[in-house]
């Protein structure tokens, strides 16, 4: 019976065993798809960073002055140059969009014999007007080799389609620097599925056919187990390359997991069986004295039934038979009172998470009232800003030089009570946690005109000069543009109200990998405790009752989270009366120089058909009206059902629909638009006074091509609708 127990003891231990066997081989399985995977990602990126550089490489060629003025004997000598520093190019080839070869870097100038090995990508490039990554094949030299096209434009023609000729050898050094085990294969295929590099040779260009299954698989990256043209059974992982329709396909061979799979359960199992035998003997010789024991306690334990002894004394070879009588007792009584005290504790305990609960609970439901709140708060507050900004956009553009004064005041407050909603509904998002930066390259002089714009009025009437010293070199670092600007407005904000009268420098500059940024003032200046809380929120320095200085106390709160999302960090130096210097430091852009910005205007064009949807009337007709004074034909509407009747005889270039309007709100409007009039082209822009990211989420699966948030100013209204109209 002993023996009986303890096999049936002990065999969740062997299931427990042979399932940890088990686990282990699938995870050592696991891993190695997972290594694979990773490699094939790592190796698509490098293949991608390749191809994208290639074609960098060719657009700045097509730049080129002796293209431009159609010197094409010039540009051949310059494209020779540039053919020589690029080995991995077999040849650089100019053609028209016809595909006739005007010269190929392979052959002299004037020698047109060459032709277009590949004339499907050179169809795909004049027809979609962008970059192609062609099919590898084998040209007239009898050497494999992958075109790589752009198109070269002129305005808004393709004059010519400059391409390079990119031998795979190149892909194949690529491969090589990940240094990948001797045993593995790694295979890099075209957008037909053409082999274009090898880590081992083999005779045919085309994947295996179960590579080339689980490539049909789709998706765009995967793991299977197929077999190597060498017959060898691997795990191989692919991933596409981003951007480009190749592919990057990763063998491991799976020797390593077979032996795995036979060594692992041989060992447990050897190891069980002497565990068992062990176990065998030492039950038999415990057995013995358990069963002699036992008999006794059975001997001891009739004469307390009969003799109505409640704690017979019992001797035994074992001592804890001798112990369980005495011990019984006294852990019935300690169980019974631990019983009792943990029955205390569990109400004690339920009581405290019913009330934590219901904390928790009213928590959460006052922030979802907060939030809800704000954004309401921000919605109400904006819509009558936007009629307010119009009126002054379109007093501006009248030019009533009688009532200057009074616009730059109406100008001034206006854009002040703007900020103010801002910075309420950004310190509601820092708190959760929820604001956001959308990084690219940029140029952070362009911030910094942009922001200086801002605040030029403001400057102008509290007679504050503004001076900036910034280098004629660009200051590249990856941020977003307008949380930046944001930030240095706020700075310049901040000391426009402390240094009436003054001067204020704004200077920036390159310090080794940081961009840095100061902006000083000749100011009144802050003592060292009001620099210990200056980025706190709702912080303000001490002032008269007055408040001449204004504020929420939150503008220096964002400008620190901004520069910090940004992984940079500021600092702050006053001295009382000797002014204030903050400096800004960010990391400078790992791509090289930042992208040139935009054109400010693009040009309105005359004549075309707007349509304003706004159930606020006074903010539609002065939209409208600035609108009209910019040459556009324009028409009003205050529902969306009125402005669903009227597409039918106005069909407008572009509609700007409000999104907070009752019974039909600009999301379903656009909706309607787009099934009723399936065959309209316009455009669709968004005017709301939510502003936050949900909102303009929202407008972009909508179909709208903007988003603006109350107030919009008419000259930005007007640069959107010319870059949308003139594209």
């Amino acid at each position: 019976m002993l023996l009986l127990l303890a096999t049936i003891a002990l065999l969740p231990l062997l299931l427990a065993g042979a399932w940890a066997v088990h686990s282990t081989i699938r995870q050592q399985r696991l891993e190695v798809e997972r290594s694979a995977l990773d490699l094939s990602r790592a190796l698509a990126t490098a293949v991608g960073t390749e191809l994208d550089a290639t074609i960098a490489s060719l657009r700045t060629l097509s730049q080129s002055q002796a293209l431009a003025d159609n010197d094409l004997p010039a540009f051949y000598r310059v494209a020779l140059r540039v053919k020589q520093a690029n080995p991995s190019w077999q040849s650089v080839i100019l053609t028209d969009t016809k595909g006739s070869v005007l010269f190929s870097t392979s052959r002299p100038y004037g020698d047109t014999a060459a032709r277009i090995v590949d004339p499907d990508s050179l169809r795909e490039t004049v027809d979609s007007r962008r970059p192609v990554v062609g099919s590898a094949r084998v040209g007239s030299r009898g050497t494999l080799a992958f075109p790589v096209r752009v198109p070269v434009q002129r305005d808004a023609d393709i004059t010519y389609v400059l391409g390079a000729a990119v031998l795979p050898e190149r892909i194949l050094d690529i491969l090589h620097q990940q240094k990948v085990s001797a045993d593995s294969v790694v295979a890099v295929f075209d957008a037909s599925g053409k082999r274009v590099a090898r880590t081992k040779e083999h005779g045919s260009d085309a994947p295996s056919p179960s590579l080339a299954k689980l490539l049909a698989g789709g998706g765009a990256e995967g793991v299977g187990v197929t077999t190597t043209l060498e017959g060898a059974e691997s795990v191989t992982a692919f991933t596409h390359v981003p951007g480009h329709n190749w592919t990057v396909a990763v063998g491991v061979p799976t020797t390593g997991i077979g032996s795995l799979l036979l060594r692992g359960p041989f060992y447990y199992f050897v190891g069980v069986l002497a565990s068992l035998v062990v176990w065998v003997l030492a039950a038999s010789w415990l057995s013995r004295r358990i069963a002699g024991a036992v008999d006794q306690l059975r001997e001891r334990a009739t004469g307390l039934v009969r003799d109505g002894n409640l704690l017979p004394q019992i001797q035994s070879p074992i001592r804890e038979i001798n112990e369980a009588n005495a011990a019984l007792v006294v852990l019935s009584r300690e169980r019974a009172e631990v019983e009792a005290e943990r029955q205390r504790l569990l109400a004690s305990v339920n009581a405290a998470l019913d009330t934590t609960r219901l904390a928790l609970s009213q928590a959460e439901e006052a922030s979802r009232a907060k939030d809800n709140f704000l954004a309401m708060l921000g919605h109400e507050m904006r819509n009558p800003l936007a009629p307010i900004v119009s009126a002054l956009d379109l007093l501006d553009l009248r030019g009533d030089e009688r009532s200057d004064k009074e616009r730059v005041i109406l100008r001034r407050q206006v854009s002040r009570l703007h900020r103010l909603v801002d910075d309420l509904l950004d310190v509601s998002r820092i708190v959760q946690g929820k604001l956001e930066v959308r990084k690219e390259h940029v140029d952070i002089r362009h911030v910094v005109f942009k922001a200086q714009e801002s605040v030029r009025h403001a400057a102008e009437a509290g007679g504050t000069r503004l001076h900036t010293n910034l280098p004629e070199h660009p200051i590249p670092v990856d941020g977003d543009p307008g949380r930046l600007e944001q930030a240095i407005t706020n700075l310049l904000s901040n000391a426009l109200r402390f240094a009436p009268g003054g001067a204020i420098c704004i200077t920036g500059a390159l310090d080794g990998e940081d961009a840095v940024l100061v902006v000083e003032d000749d100011g009144a200046g802050m003592e060292a405790t009001t620099l210990e809380k200056l980025f706190q929120p709702f912080f303000q320095a001490p002032q008269s009752l007055a408040r001449s200085h204004g504020g929420l106390g939150l503008g220096l709160t964002i400008v620190r989270t901004i520069v910090e999302l940004h992984n940079g960090r500021i600092g702050v130096s006053s001295e009382l009366g000797a002014g204030s210097r903050f400096e800004i430091r960010l990391p400078q852009s790992s791509g090289g120089r930042a992208q040139a910005e935009e054109a400010e205007d693009s040009g309105l064009l005359e004549g075309r058909r707007v349509l304003v949807v706004d159930d606020n009337v006074d903010a539609a007709e002065l939209l409208a009206a600035g609108l009209r004074m910019a040459g556009h034909d324009v028409q009003t509407a205050y529902s969306g059902s009125d402005a669903l009747t009227l597409m039918r005889t106005f069909r407008p270039e572009v509609a700007i629909l409000d999104i907070g309007m009752p019974e039909m709100d600009g999301y379903q409007l656009a909706h309607a638009i787009r099934d009723q009039y399936p065959r309209w082209q316009g455009q669709l822009l968004a005017l709301s006074g939510y502003g936050q990211a949900m909102d303009k989420d929202l407008a972009r699966a909508a179909g709208f091509k903007q988003h603006f948030t109350k107030p919009v100013r008419l000259p930005q209204l007007n640069r959107v609708i010319a870059m949308l109209l003139n594209a």
